[in-house]
């Protein structure tokens, strides 16, 4: 008997659902606290993981340790189903897209942050263009979507790493500015004149003014943490303490709210609304700047695909042209109401 599309995606989220149990399981290390992100009673996660345990014959976790480590079958199985559910997700995804005409198709993929940053001012160009396109956005990491570019799952990436692959072609989009971002109340900003402060002018501090302040960083996963541990060693930057989040924005509320100091793409500033001003400063007193690229597979690309390559890179050369106009008049106004 066959199964309604309805029944198929409920039994997909179901299979979704009982990965993440997992995965979940893994990151925490801890049954009781996986089962409150879960929203599940212990209990219940503890019987579905011995439950599957018996029924694949092997240990996922080894629970007499502390903290609960996953078994080498455990991650291997993990890793496995991850991959089958990404292949089942596609499949369902070509299946509800077959009707449509290639050309008016585009499967983008960005940064999970970063589209949150450059979608709401590059999708609006497409539809106004191609008002009958059908756009997929997919939110991965840049290895992650480099390989759907291979395979054909991706029809072009927006990525700031340059992972080589003959069949596909790196088309340079403007580069995205960084500083460490914080709040006026910052213990010891007092000493600093702020007048002149701009994303594109952060203030210059000593490095070792840095030590001992609460770091708001990326989560271990994102690649931004990395950027971050490179930047606390070429400074010899020594944190008080380090509060780990995956979701940036939140991040830059944090840090401007006064908890703690991030570095984050100065964009946020744009894209997240906060009561209060917020401060930027790097050691040297200039951002630093990150390679963006539009990646994409050039043995076709349809009149949508170029477009969208084109009108990003116009849009963001545009819109950080606006935002440095608009810093240069703040530091004017600020210049002249000063005493």
């Amino acid at each position: 008997m066959y199964k309604t599309a309805c029944e198929v995606s409920t039994l997909h989220r179901n299979d979704l659902d009982k990965l993440m149990y997992l995965v979940v399981l893994a990151e925490e290390k801890n049954m009781t606290r996986a089962a409150e992100r879960l929203f599940l009673s212990q209990p219940a996660l503890t019987a579905y993981i011995n439950r599957l345990e018996s029924e694949l014959g092997v240990k996922l976790f080894d629970r007499a340790s502390s903290p609960i480590q996953l078994t080498q079958a455990g991650s291997y199985y993990i890793q496995e189903m991850e991959k089958l559910y990404n292949q089942h997700a596609h499949v369902l995804d070509e299946l509800a897209h077959m009707d449509y005409a290639p050309d008016t198709m585009l499967k983008i993929g960005i940064g999970r942050n970063r589209g949150s940053l450059w979608l709401p001012y590059l999708l609006p160009a497409v539809y106004k263009r191609f008002p009958d396109a059908h756009i997929q956005v997919f939110e991965d990491r840049d290895e992650s979507m480099v390989a759907k570019l291979i395979n054909n799952q991706l029809d072009v990436a927006v990525t700031e790493s340059f992972i080589h692959h003959r069949e596909l072609t790196y088309h340079h989009l403007p580069v995205e500015h960084y500083t460490l971002i914080t709040s006026p109340n910052l213990p010891g900003l007092e000493q600093f004149d702020l007048r002149h402060n701009t994303r594109f002018t952060p203030l210059d501090v000593p490095s070792a003014f840095l030590n001992r302040h609460t770091f708001i960083c990326p989560s271990v996963k994102g690649g931004l943490n990395f950027y971050t541990q490179q930047l606390f060693s070429t400074y010899r930057i020594i944190p008080k303490s380090i509060l780990f989040l995956s979701n940036l924005s939140t991040a830059y509320q944090l840090a401007v709210k006064g908890l703690g100091i991030s570095y984050l793409a100065s964009s946020y500033a744009d894209t997240t609304t906060t009561a209060e001003r917020p401060v930027f400063l790097m050691p040297g007193g200039k951002p630093t700047t990150r390679m963006l690229y539009a990646v994409y597979d050039n043995r076709y690309v349809s009149e949508l695909k170029q477009f969208f390559i084109d009108s990003t890179t116009d849009i963001m050369a545009r819109v950080q042209k606006e935002r440095m106009a608009a810093a240069a008049s703040e530091v004017k106004l600020q210049e002249e109401s000063s005493p």
